[in-house]
C-alpha cells in the first residue's frame, strides 16, 4: 500500500510540474504585432487579353521597393498574378522582405483590387507567412493589407507607384 501511495504521489508531482512548465515554454513563442508600409513600383509585367468580355486581362508582375516593418527598413520584392475585368478583380502571389542583416520573411498574399473614380486603384486582402531565414526562420502568422496605386503603369513615365500598408501578428519558434 505504501509503494502504491508513493507511486501515485510521484505521478501527481510530475503532473503538476508538467502543468507549470507548459505555460513557461509557450511564453517563449509569443506573438507580436507587426505593421508596416512599403513604397513600390512595377519592375516587370506581362498582360494577356482573355477575349471573353471587354477589358478582361490576366497577368503576372514583379514589384520592388522599400518598406518599413515595425520601424525597420527592408527591401521589398513582390511577385504575383492577377485576373481583372476593367481593372477590377483578384490578385495573389508572394512578398519577400530582406532586412539589413540578410534575414528574410516570405508571405503568401491574396486579395481584391478595384479602380477608383479618380483613375487610381485600391485593394485589400490577407497574407500568411510561409517562411523566413536568419532571425525569422520558422516565422508563423499573418494579417491584412491595403494598397493604393497612385500612378498607372506606363513604360516611359511611371511604373505603377503603389503604397502598401499592412498589419498582423508574427510568432517566432522557441529557440
Amino acid at each position: 500500500m505504501t509503494t502504491l501511495k508513493r507511486n501515485w504521489g510521484i505521478i501527481g508531482i510530475l503532473f503538476i510540474a508538467a502543468l507549470l512548465l507548459v505555460p513557461a515554454t509557450q511564453a517563449r513563442a509569443k506573438s507580436e504585432k507587426v505593421e508596416g508600409r512599403s513604397f513600390t513600383q512595377i519592375t516587370r509585367i506581362h498582360v494577356i487579353k482573355v477575349g471573353d468580355v471587354d477589358g478582361h486581362v490576366i497577368g503576372v508582375f514583379e514589384r520592388r521597393g522599400l518598406g518599413s516593418v515595425n520601424g525597420e527598413v527592408a527591401k521589398y520584392l513582390n511577385r504575383g498574378m492577377f485576373d481583372y475585368i476593367k481593372g477590377k478583380g483578384t490578385a495573389e502571389g508572394y512578398t519577400t522582405y530582406t532586412f539589413e542583416d540578410g534575414s528574410t520573411t516570405v508571405a503568401k498574399f491574396q486579395g481584391t483590387v478595384a479602380p477608383t473614380k479618380d483613375k487610381r486603384s485600391t485593394g485589400k486582402g490577407t497574407y500568411s507567412y510561409i517562411g523566413g531565414s536568419g532571425r525569422f526562420e520558422g516565422i508563423k502568422g499573418g494579417g491584412s493589407w491595403t494598397v493604393m496605386r497612385y500612378t498607372p503603369y506606363t513604360a516611359e513615365e511611371t511604373k505603377g507607384d503603389v503604397i502598401v500598408n499592412f498589419t498582423g501578428t508574427r510568432t517566432m519558434p522557441k529557440k
